[in-house]
C-alpha cells in the first residue's frame, strides 16, 4: 500500500525532529540564540548595553532580568538556549561577558564585541562548537 500525505509529512518530520532533540537546536535554528543574564540589577545597564549589540549582530537574543529569580533558577529556565551571556560585577566593570554553553562549558570573561562576533560567526557557519 503507498500512503501519499503532502499536508502531514513535514508535519511529522518537524514533531520529530522536536522530540528527538527535545527543544535544544543547533544555535542557527534555535529561536533564542542567546541569552543575556545579568547576576544583580547592578549590571543591568551592561546587560542591555550588550543585548543591543547582540540585535544589532541580527542574533536572536532575549534578557533574563534579575528580578525573574535567582541566577541559577533563570540559568535552569534557558538551559537549552546554546549561548547563556552571563554578566556579574567583574565583567560589567570590565566590558567583559563571560559565555557558557549548553553543554555546561564555560570560557574565560571576553570583551564583548569579541563575544559577539565569536557568536556570529560560529552561527553563521552553522557550527556546533564556540
Amino acid at each position: 500500500m503507498i500512503h501519499r500525505s503532502i499536508v502531514g509529512s513535514p508535519e511529522r518530520v518537524v514533531a520529530y525532529f522536536f522530540g528527538t532533540h527535545q527543544g535544544a537546536f543547533p544555535a542557527w535554528l534555535a529561536p533564542t540564540q542567546v541569552v543575556v543574564l545579568p547576576v544583580t540589577d547592578d549590571q543591568l545597564p551592561a546587560a542591555r548595553i550588550l543585548l543591543d549589540q547582540l540585535l544589532e549582530a541580527d542574533l536572536r537574543a532575549e534578557l533574563a532580568a534579575p528580578d525573574r529569580g535567582t541566577l541559577g533558577a533563570r540559568i535552569r529556565t534557558h538551559r537549552r538556549a546554546r549561548y547563556l551571556a552571563v554578566i556579574g560585577a567583574h565583567e560589567a566593570a570590565d566590558g567583559q561577558v563571560s559565555l557558557r554553553l549548553r553543554d555546561r562549558t564555560q570560557l574565560k570573561p571576553l570583551p564583548t564585541e569579541c563575544a559577539v562576533d565569536r557568536i556570529r560567526t560560529s552561527i553563521n557557519a552553522h557550527s556546533h562548537e564556540l
